[in-house]
């Protein structure tokens, strides 16, 4: 099954022209990693890029004040979703040698990046008491957020797989920002799951507009996706995952 999804993506790449559809086509995918820094910077401006201007009060008390492993992984994370940003920028205006250099700065983060939020997910459990549904679907998003990563870099001189699978794996773990936005948090796991999967509908969106298809690396991608939230949001709410959740704290 892994060996012909693997042909489909490959015999897929071969027919199809990266360049493929008019000029505003092509500017899609920095549209959308644009989208994805403003997700972020929006969701964590008031708890972490600005907290003295936004919750003045509040960081007063000093309630804002958090460990250095989470200021790392802020930092980290920022940076991934500014890459990710720039390297299609980069693409799109045919600057494609600089591109590959950047992709090794690029897997050292996703490298540094899983860890480091796994430990945060885990250490946040007892230090904000969340619930079982954003515990075990970070967990679950993480994952998928590094096998896609690691299928985008092997795939990474096939651009039309390599940019669809970055993009599909940046989208999944950009949850925690979504629901942080005003009013996210009340109505889980809806506030996260639409956004994320209009997001997807606008990348098949885009396949069958610029290619009259959508491109097999989508539907993988867009797959693993629905698999990772079919199974985690259920368990979250099953005996199985409280018990995983009080295990934690």
């Amino acid at each position: 099954m892994a060996q012909s999804g693997t042909d489909e993506i490959q015999g897929a790449e071969t027919e199809s022209n990266p360049l493929t559809g008019s000029k505003s086509m092509r500017w899609f995918f920095v549209c959308m990693a644009c989208l994805l820094l403003v997700i972020v910077a929006v969701g964590f401006a008031p708890s972490f890029y600005l907290p003295n201007v936004l919750l003045p009060e509040l960081a007063a008390t000093g309630k804002l004040t958090f460990p250095a492993y989470i200021v790392l992984h802020g930092v980290v994370l920022s940076l991934w979703y500014l890459l990710l940003f720039i390297q299609a920028l980069l693409v799109t205006t045919k600057r494609v040698h600089i591109h590959r250099r950047l992709g090794i700065a690029g897997a050292a983060l996703a490298a540094v990046l899983v860890p480091l939020s796994l430990f945060v997910v885990t250490r946040s459990v007892a230090r904000s008491n969340l619930g079982a549904l954003p515990v075990i679907g970070d967990y679950g998003l993480l994952v998928l957020f590094a096998t896609l990563v690691t299928v985008g870099i092997r795939f990474r001189r096939k651009p039309e797989v390599h940019k669809r699978l970055m993009l599909i794996a940046s989208i999944s773990i950009a949850a925690p920002a979504i629901v942080r936005w005003p009013g996210a948090e009340s109505a889980l796991p809806f506030s996260f799951l639409v956004p994320q999967l209009t997001m997807f509908a606008a990348i098949i969106v885009h396949d069958i507009v610029a290619l009259r298809r959508v491109h097999p690396a989508t539907l993988w991608g867009v797959a693993a996706y629905l698999v990772v939230v079919g199974v985690c949001v259920p368990l979250a709410f099953s005996p199985l995952g409280q018990q995983l959740l009080k295990s934690l704290k």
